[in-house]
């Protein structure tokens, strides 16, 4: 039931995140990119509301934990690209008539693939993940801080998802609903797995990095004190 449990979260995560990037395609599509950029955090409000199980959200954590907590990251990650899977091709089905939509999705896809015409080095998409991972991990961290007024801690995970759409870092969830909707996976599906796995490398470094820098300069405070 537990790792049950760790799937369907993730699959209802991956939908959340997935929701956002809709939006924000939606947006840009009608000239509103700033609007689209701002209101794609509502993802991750919606799971850090909701106690949904988003990799992205969990993995700095990966050495402050026991070790059956890397099979739940993995739970998490395939849970996540279900969700995203079924929300972009659901999405996709539905707006099939939207060209216009279509399109864009099309257009920004192609800018996340590495190799791919219009694309990402494997090196620019990695440093891109890892600011997206600071940046998640410290929308996260900050929402669960109850030592911040709540509605500080609404401000922080809105502005930090925010600061990193518009600044083009890379979400590798967010990247499985955009390939999804795009059907870039049946048009490019090694260049997406590679963007994917790249991505993801990033994510996970950038969190990890940020987590553990914050505990050694916390516990190196205390020791001088």
């Amino acid at each position: 039931m537990r790792h049950l449990k760790s799937i369907l979260l993730g699959i209802f995560a991956g939908m959340a995140i997935s929701f956002g990037g809709l939006v924000n395609l939606v947006c840009i599509n009608a000239g509103h990119k700033l609007l689209g950029n701002v209101l794609f955090g509502v993802g991750l409000l919606v799971v850090c509301s909701f106690g949904l199980l988003l990799f992205t959200g969990k993995i700095g954590y990966v050495f402050h934990n026991k070790k059956d907590y890397l099979l739940d990251l993995l739970e998490m990650y395939f849970g996540n690209l279900i969700g995203a899977l079924l929300v972009g091709y659901g999405c996709r089905l539905a707006f099939i008539s939207n060209e216009a939509l279509l399109e864009t999705a099309t257009n920004l896809t192609t800018g996340k693939m590495i190799l791919a015409d219009g694309g990402v080095s494997w090196y620019g998409m990695l440093i891109k993940g890892f600011l997206c991972g600071i940046l998640v991990y410290l929308a996260v961290d900050s929402f669960k801080n109850e030592n911040f007024h709540p509605v500080i801690r609404l401000f922080i995970l809105l502005f930090c998802v925010a600061a990193f759409v518009i600044a083009g870092f890379e979400h590798c969830i967010a990247n499985m609903f955009y390939f999804a909707f795009a059907n870039a996976y049946g048009n490019a599906i090694g260049d997406c797995i590679l963007s994917l796995v790249i991505c993801t490398a990033g994510n996970s470094l950038g969190a990890i990095a940020l987590n553990e820098g914050l505990r050694f300069a916390k516990s190196t405070v205390k020791k001088a004190e």
